[in-house]
């Protein structure tokens, strides 16, 4: 019988570690299962450190075999800064008494003279880059804040083809750069490619800040590059039918949902952490920003302790991860005002593998699925490696993708966000024992397994491969 040939396929992701986010483990995953299905990756990626935040840890999550090559960011901002500061810094204060030029009515600056004109320069300076940093983000990092990673991650790109010999390049995004660099090495090389979407590029919940004529520009851009791919995954069903509209021209069979997925191994030797007898703790591991919030949250507690104080001490939520300043804000004033200092605990981003121990010894574990127009098809990446912590999950979320899998799966609870009543009424019912015994459907939850979806993308980049599906 003869040996099926090897594959190869170059992934384009600027989220890989050591970068810490949830967005590293759709690629570092793609690498560990496409080997076992005998297939040989490489992947295109940022400098270490050029995306923050960083966990070295997660360099050991690398499959053994797999080729990373490494293009830094260009950054421009931060030539411009040190140039200003080396040219204040030319300036001395003359040191009157030493030159002798005091004399009489003459009047020479002094030190704290020369101190405060300096200070008041830097100043001005720093709030001309702030006006700045805020302008070129709005305005000129198109798609996203990585744009400039394009020219030199398709340069490098092109050699590493030469040299790797991929049969496919696939594309992950967030960040949209990536997609830029993938449509472009395609046509560079003549190697077919893959645009695989986490996030939407154009009307995605966590892109509501975007302009109207910017959404028009990038919808324009998006539809002239991902539609010389080959095929587009995303993520979801929701999110798959908005790029079937979006790219009318591509076939059916060209658009694929693979949404992420769990390896049941995943938590193996992990020892739970934080556990606390009488104490019901809520954990949430991740970041609250943008449309992330969880308000509601913190006056569901406050109404349930002043209509029940008897549970007082009884329950906690312990956030880990950090927080948008506008958050901290409103969440330091909802504390304060509902008393509840004892009952929400706040701590800042902690290494992945301390991340799974939390999720692993909370009682309940909490997901708050990003609010807008889109987010039907928002199923987060956490959700998944919640269901590998095997605790049940309690959601804030709109009705969508994310709630049916959690009432499908069995795996916990679901509440409207701004259901402050709803949300109240089902912490009481958590901690009186009265919703039920956590009890999965593991014949629906295996699907969600990495082993099967990576075996569905597999099947997709042998079809680009071979000159299909399109």
């Amino acid at each position: 019988m003869t040996a099926r040939p090897h594959r190869r396929v170059l992934i384009v992701a600027v989220e890989f570690p050591p970068v810490k986010g949830i967005g590293r483990l759709r690629p570092l995953k793609f690498c560990q299962h496409l080997q076992a299905l005998g297939w040989e990756t490489a992947v295109l990626t940022l400098t270490e450190g050029d995306m923050q935040p960083v966990d070295r840890a997660t360099l050991d999550e690398i499959p053994d075999g797999t080729r990373v090559f490494r293009v830094p960011l260009p950054r421009p901002r931060e030539r411009l800064v040190l140039a200003v500061k080396r040219l204040l810094g030319r300036g001395r204060p003359v040191d009157a008494e030493a030159t002798g030029a005091v004399s009489g009515n003459d009047s020479v600056p002094g030190p704290g003279t020369h101190a405060a004109s300096a200070s008041g320069l830097i100043s001005s300076v720093k709030r001309g880059v702030a006006w700045m940093d805020r302008f070129i983000h709005r305005h000129v990092q198109i798609p996203d804040d990585l744009v400039l990673w394009w020219p030199p991650a398709v340069r490098q790109g092109v050699r590493i083809v030469d040299e790797f010999r991929p049969d496919v390049i696939l594309a992950t995004a967030p960040h949209f750069t990536s997609l830029i660099v993938g449509a472009h090495l395609s046509r560079r090389t003549g190697v077919p490619w893959v645009a695989d979407y986490r996030d939407l590029w154009t009307g995605d919940v966590l892109r509501a800040w975007v302009p109207a004529w910017r959404q028009r520009l990038e919808l324009a851009l998006e539809r002239r590059l991902v539609s010389t791919a080959g095929a587009v995954v995303t993520v979801s069903g929701p999110k798959t039918e908005v790029m079937r509209g979006r790219l009318p021209r591509l076939p059916d069979e060209a658009l694929v949902t693979i949404t992420n997925g769990y390896d049941p191994e995943e938590f193996e030797g992990v020892e739970p952490e934080g556990q606390t007898p009488g104490v019901l703790r809520i954990v949430y591991a991740g970041r609250l920003f943008k449309n992330r919030r969880g308000y509601e949250l913190l006056e569901a507690a406050g109404g349930l302790l002043r209509e029940r104080p008897d549970l007082a001490g009884r329950f906690r939520f312990e956030y880990y991860g950090g927080r948008a300043p506008e958050i901290v804000a409103r969440m330091d004033e909802l504390v304060t005002r509902h008393g509840l200092e004892p009952v929400f605990r706040f701590f800042p981003d902690v290494p992945y593998r301390r991340s799974k121990a939390l999720q692993k010894g909370a009682d309940v574990l909490l997901l708050i699925v990003d609010g807008g127009e889109t987010t039907s098809g928002v199923i987060p990446g956490k959700l998944f490696e919640y269901i590998a912590a095997g605790r049940p999950i309690l959601c804030v979320a709109e009705e969508g993708a994310t709630p049916e899998i959690i009432r499908r799966g069995r795996l916990g609870w679901v509440e409207r966000p701004g259901d402050v009543a709803g949300i109240q009424a089902r912490l009481a019912r958590i901690l009186d024992a009265e919703d039920g015994v956590f009890d999965p459907d593991q014949d629906y939850v295996r699907g969600f397994e990495r082993r099967h979806l990576v075996t569905r993308l597999a099947r997709v980049l042998e079809q680009v491969a071979a000159g299909g599906p399109r």
